[in-house]
């Protein structure tokens, strides 16, 4: 394996000079603030810190488990590990052992708390002996002893098993696994006779039930071949099961086209069709069984609203309709009362829901970036925390006492990490506050003098950025930071974290009010004297690649922009993309309404943008298609505009290789050394404000 560790290796990396040219005035900072012993870090290992997501307590709130992933090499994905503790002074979380090349996760404890099942593709019995004879071991439910090592599987479905669920008494397990693909179809694959049907429907997840006490015993099916279903949960009796279902697999589906009903438990008959249009949110039941939590699509899609469902009046109430953040998720409290977790301004928010009214209250913030938590019997919330300079732990929240269990990447506290100031601002179009988030380098004071800065648009628009830990492929912020960089975070209007009606601003506005938003933050940042107004660069992955390219057409403040997997023809898009009911949300019928599509579009204002631009896509990227960026390229090569473009083989539109993550953040900060450091070029004519 070769050093991965070592001075940038790319094509377009700066020249030494310049590096060292940006060096000379950064590192001062470091020894001015006393932390010159501080160890430095790079794009290497950022990309491989480790990720924890899952916790989950035991019935009996005495032990928790949750997963962490590694990250690997040689476009391997990341290796899942599920680790245990037990809630009790001095004990140490402990890592379930694992066969080498496995992954585990989706840990769920039995009804009794005595053993631990999970989802893993480790090999079964004798083909772990063969296992270089053996094909490729398929993803199945496994089962440990609540404080055992040793697991044995408990489903062998041929296509391997996305999601499982315990029955309440722990005898029944429900399970959905991926229709196997057809012998004829994997013969005709094997010899290349396989001509590609576009848009017909791929293998769908089924419902199945096995017996885990009688191995033998053969799983039934309770779903019909060609229905996908999402996700499942059992009433507390064990007599029914609520699905989120679809008439067909794919992402699109997934997110706009499925529905919630509910189901017989012992032959899977359809009882009754709860809600036609359900967002991506798994149904959960009251206590009591008489009541079901699950979440509906706004009228656009590009907000979701939870509702408790009375089943017995069939009655709906929306949940917090009225607090002014995002709702990211609830969960029963065990008393008929709800917990939920979600995100106003840039903190995370624990509130306590009233089941019968909706009615609000916070009772806890925390620093988190995802609804990555669960509730104990007495109330306890374990989550995945973070800090300003510290990435996601599992924490412990007991009242008002906070503890951290979990220390999985203990390295970072000797890294020089940014300093992270939460911000806010009022909209110079209509006087709406603004949230954002600011990191700067360490050890950089008022006073030290402005520096070159980033502006990063997150993706979305409806997601956002938090107050937290900001270092990954993705988040640019805190590897900039240690390189001498400010870096501007902001949620413009159409992110999360102000409220649906926040989120739904965007529609029909890309680049008007949201990039108003923008410019106001950074009108705020250059007048404190922290960005030095000739040096600013924006940037950002998904609709942040779309606002770079739209900002450096409308505005000459940028002195260059990066488009990571950036929408540049709004309407090509929406007739190209995986997920074609997204943008019609925001601009209406892609064909009738095509003028507004156009005036939207990066790509019909090329002709203004003068600054250098770096792009950046994933060839296999189905969301937001290549070709989006090569028309953007192949624009600015026609117009001689400065551009450069690089492709990611195999990667989608989240990148998953290790490698290629370390090369995008290698490539951002060696533009921004090669376009920033330098005395300001003469103005560009073709940009306005």
């Amino acid at each position: 394996m070769r050093d991965e560790r070592g001075a940038a290796r790319m094509t377009g990396a700066p020249p030494p000079p310049q590096r060292r040219r940006l060096a000379r005035w950064a590192l001062p900072l470091l020894i001015a603030c006393g932390s010159a012993s501080a160890a430095a870090f790079d794009a290497a290992d950022l990309v491989a810190l480790r990720q924890v997501t899952g916790p989950r307590f035991d019935p009996a709130g005495h032990r928790l488990a949750w997963v962490v992933a590694t990250p690997q090499p040689e476009g391997r994905p990341p290796r899942q590990r599920i680790w245990r503790r037990v809630l009790a002074a001095g004990a140490q979380p402990r890592e379930l052992p694992a066969p080498a090349e496995a992954s585990d996760h989706a840990p769920a404890w039995s009804p009794r708390g005595d053993a631990l099942a999970f989802l893993s593709d480790r090999r079964r019995g004798e083909a772990a002996a063969v296992a270089g004879d053996a094909p490729p071991p398929t993803v199945q439910v496994w089962r440990v002893a609540a404080d055992g090592d040793a697991a044995a599987a408990l489903t062998a479905a041929p296509g391997g098993v996305t999601g499982f669920a315990w029955s309440p008494d722990g005898r029944r397990l429900a399970y959905l696994a991926t229709e196997p693909e057809p012998p004829a179809a994997r013969l005709r694959r094997e010899r290349r006779d396989d001509p590609v049907e576009v848009h017909r429907a791929g293998r769908s997840a089924r419902l199945w039930l096995q017996d885990p006490a009688e191995p033998g015993a053969a799983p039934r099916a309770l779903t019909a071949p060609g229905l996908q279903v999402h996700d499942l949960a059992w009433s507390p009796d064990g007599r029914r099961l609520a699905l989120r279902i679809s008439d067909r697999p794919g992402l699109n589906d997934y997110w706009y086209r499925s529905r919630i009903v509910l189901v017989d438990a012992a032959d899977g008959r359809h009882l009754r069709t709860l809600h036609p249009r359900a967002s991506a949110t798994p149904p959960q039941w009251s206590p009591d069984g008489r009541r079901l939590l699950y979440g509906v699509l706004g009228a656009h899609g590009m907000t979701a609203q939870a509702v408790v469902h009375d089943l017995d009046r069939d009655t709906r109430v929306a949940l917090a309709p009225d607090w002014p953040g995002t709702l990211w998720r609830a969960q029963w409290d065990g008393r008929g009362g709800l917990v939920g977790q979600g995100l106003r301004g840039v903190r995370a928010r624990f509130l306590r829901i009233d089941a019968q009214t909706g009615a609000w209250r916070e009772f806890a913030d925390a620093q988190a970036a995802a609804p990555e938590f669960d509730l104990a019997p007495d109330g306890r919330i374990a989550f995945v925390g973070m800090g300003d300079a510290r990435p996601g732990d599992v924490w412990l929240l007991d009242g008002t006492a906070r503890q951290a269990l979990s220390d999985h990447n203990p390295q970072v506290a000797g890294w020089a990490r940014g300093q992270l100031r939460e911000l806010s601002w009022r909209s110079s179009r209509d006087g709406r506050q603004i949230h954002g988030v600011l990191v700067l380098p360490p050890g950089w004071r008022a006073g030290d003098g402005p520096l070159p800065t980033l502006v990063q648009i997150h993706g979305g628009p409806a997601w956002a950025w938090w107050s937290g830990w900001l270092g990954s492929w993705h988040e640019w912020a805190q590897l900039l930071a240690a390189h001498g960089y400010a870096v501007l975070l902001p949620n413009p209007r159409g992110s999360e974290g102000q409220g649906p009606e926040f989120a739904r601003l965007a529609r029909a506005d890309w680049g008007g009010g949201d990039f108003q938003d923008v410019l106001d933050g950074l009108d705020l940042v250059v007048g404190e004297g922290i960005a030095d107004p000739e040096r600013v660069a924006i940037g950002g992955w998904s609709y942040g690649g779309y606002l770079a390219a739209w900002a450096v057409a409308h505005s000459g403040r940028f002195r260059t922009a990066i488009v990571g997997a950036g929408v540049t023809d709004i309407g090509a898009m929406a007739l190209t993309t995986d997920t074609p009911d997204y943008l019609p949300g925001y601009f209406g019928d892609p064909l009738a309404a095509r003028a507004v599509y156009d005036r939207h579009s990066p790509i019909r204002h090329a002709g203004r943008i003068g600054v250098p631009v770096l792009i950046l896509h994933g060839e296999e990227d189905a969301r937001v298609p290549l070709s989006q960026g090569e028309m953007l390229y192949g624009a600015l090569r026609f117009n001689g505009t400065a551009v450069e473009m690089v492709r990611y083989p195999r990667e989608p539109h989240w990148f998953r290789e290790r490698e290629h993550q370390r090369d995008v953040l290698e490539r951002v900060l060696g533009w921004l050394d090669r376009h920033l450091a330098a005395a300001p070029a003469a103005p560009v004519e073709r940009a306005r404000d």
